[in-house]
């Protein structure tokens, strides 16, 4: 009984644990000093009308998956 307990409670923890997949659509993309980046549209502003915040957020990525995708793919990581 006691193993059976045990798995039930490593099988929740375990599933508990995942990692929740993020993705973006790339607005645009930018190679500078050898570094690679994706603009995306940042959806945290939320009705924030200030004029100090930049509607773009920005990614580094590595240059294979730079070369992937095309400005207007979506992109999870």
């Amino acid at each position: 009984m006691n193993k059976r307990v045990a798995i039930i409670f490593l099988l929740f923890f375990l599933y508990s644990c995942t990692k929740k997949e993020e993705c973006i659509i790339i607005e645009d993309k930018y190679e500078s000093n050898g570094s690679y980046y994706f603009y995306f549209l940042n959806n945290t502003i939320n009705n924030n009308n200030s004029l100090d915040v930049d509607p773009l957020g920005t990614g580094k990525v590595s240059k294979e998956i730079y070369d992937s995708y095309k400005i207007g793919e979506k992109y999870c990581f």
